[in-house]
């Protein structure tokens, strides 16, 4: 929880002082993590609720949200991945 807390707040700062300022100015942003990854590692990884982690960023955020995000992943790792989860479902 503590960590989750840590990158809320963090994003919070980041979004206040670098996101919107540009936005507002007009520019393009770029970032490297956002909510996807939030949700990933704290929601995902922690089993922290979702619902939880989904709150607490739309309030660091003030709701803004990314237009795209791109989602990398070795090949190698998605298939064996993909491979697994049918095993899975196949019983």
């Amino acid at each position: 929880m503590a960590e989750l807390l840590l990158y809320i707040a963090a994003r919070a700062q980041h979004v206040h002082e670098l996101i919107e300022p540009a936005l507002h100015a007009g520019k393009l942003v770029l970032c490297d993590r956002f909510f996807d990854a939030t949700l990933a590692y704290q929601g995902g990884a922690r089993q922290l609720p979702f619902k939880l982690v989904k709150e607490l960023n739309d309030l660091a955020t003030h709701g803004l949200k990314p237009r795209l995000t791109f989602l990398w992943i070795a090949s190698e790792l998605g298939l064996r991945r993909a491979k697994e989860r049918y095993a899975e479902k196949s019983g």
